[in-house]
């Protein structure tokens, strides 16, 4: 976000404009040029007749719009453009700040896309933390909050009442309902749940066996263990980084290899009606830049791989360096938590584990449950938004 905080009146100005083989090309005040498809142009006109993507009640459609369309520049100012269009007649109004937001130059695109801070273990003395007495009140601390997940993926939370559950789920969008609800992590005798059990928790992700896989995670304390359980998070980005550096063909093989995982829950996590759970998808995701924009990492869900056999050497070689990587030490954090504390993080990004505890009574307590990414994001913009917020919506990494 901070790339279009500083004083944007040049960048924002248009000083010059001339149509050069069919696309209008805009002359900045901070000296950039952009160029515009005509297609791309006027299908975003938002005029009365042609409408707005925002709400989707549009008249305009694409098939309408003839191959050969050119724009005529009738007006120009610093803060606008006019167009009229032929070879079929039609007027067309740009704002300066939208066309300077929509520019398809590659460093524009650059500039608008999240570049994530990735960390490893010496993160530990620095934790992104926030105030839950704060962030409610305060929509800037609110957008702290946010924007910490945002970079490193999580964020500590301190000072989470037991009785506002459902307000600290509500912060970061829809609640999430699976099969599991608002589930109570603990040590129980009839556990089909690893997360009810005392052993370590390798990091991993949660419920990769669902097409769409969990987003935002929330996790809250009740009553901590007396002899273990920390958290553990590890950052599967620079987990992918570390391994692009050494074996950079995994990183394809993983990102578009269909990997089965499942899950049966017999009935014990899913208020008495079992469920059984099976997806087939590629642990990684990649952007079109060839960035990481998405992760789904959990050892213990994989199943038989399902693909041709002359593959199966190679990818399972690939997933041992991986995991190596993400069970390392060094990209490991680990640390407690209180009672009234809890943990904000991108499921799609970050893998999370505990140490093993002893059982004991009365019975470790940790609310889990999550919001989708999409909803997270929603909410994110808006806080922007109402915080005053102009420059161009950030691309996000769309998970996975």
């Amino acid at each position: 976000m901070a790339e279009f905080d500083a004083d944007d009146s040049m960048r924002y100005a248009i000083s010059g404009t001339r149509v050069k083989n069919r696309h209008l090309v805009i002359q900045w005040g901070d000296g950039h040029e952009s160029r515009f498809h005509p297609v791309m142009l006027r299908h975003q006109c938002e005029c009365e007749e042609c409408g707005t993507p925002m709400d989707a009640i549009r008249g305009i459609r694409l098939h309408h719009i003839p191959d050969d369309i050119e724009p005529t520049i009738r007006s120009v100012t610093a803060s606008a453009v006019e167009i009229d269009w032929k070879p079929v007649p039609h007027a067309s109004r740009y704002e300066a700040r939208f066309l300077r937001n929509s520019c398809p130059s590659a460093s524009e695109r650059r500039a608008r896309k999240h570049v994530p801070k990735v960390w490893d273990g010496s993160l530990a003395d620095k934790l992104p933390v926030a105030d839950f007495g704060e962030f409610s009140d305060d929509p800037k601390a609110k957008l702290e909050l946010f924007e910490a997940v945002h970079d490193y993926g999580f964020s500590k939370v301190v000072n989470v009442p037991d009785d506002s559950a459902q307000d600290f789920i509500d912060t970061f969008g829809f609640q999430r309902q699976t099969h599991y609800g608002s589930y109570v992590l603990g040590s129980k005798t009839s556990a089909d749940n690893v997360g009810d059990n005392t052993m370590e928790l390798p990091p991993h992700t949660d419920e990769t066996y669902r097409f769409n896989l969990l987003g935002i995670t929330v996790f809250q304390v009740f009553r901590p263990s007396n002899n273990g359980g920390h958290s553990t998070l590890v950052d599967g980005f620079e987990a992918v980084r570390r391994l692009r550096e050494t074996h950079p063909d995994d990183i394809d093989l993983l990102a578009s290899t269909p990997i089965r995982t499942q899950r049966l829950d017999r009935a014990h996590n899913s208020n008495g009606a079992s469920k059984w759970y099976v997806s087939r998808l590629p642990f990684l995701r990649l952007d079109e830049d060839g960035d990481i924009a998405g992760i789904r990492l959990n050892e213990r869900q994989i199943s038989p791989l399902d693909i041709d056999e002359d593959w199966i050497g190679p990818v399972y070689a690939a997933l041992k360096r991986l995991f190596a990587i993400l069970y390392d030490p060094d990209l490991m954090l680990t640390f407690p938590l209180k009672a009234g504390e809890g943990l904000v993080f991108n499921n799609q990004r970050l893998l999370h584990g505990r140490t093993s505890y002893v059982a004991e009574g009365p019975a470790r307590s940790v609310l889990t449950s999550s919001v989708d990414l999409e909803d997270f994001y929603s909410t994110h913009r808006l806080l922007k938004a109402e915080l005053g917020y102009t420059g161009p919506d950030i691309r996000y990494a769309m998970g996975v």
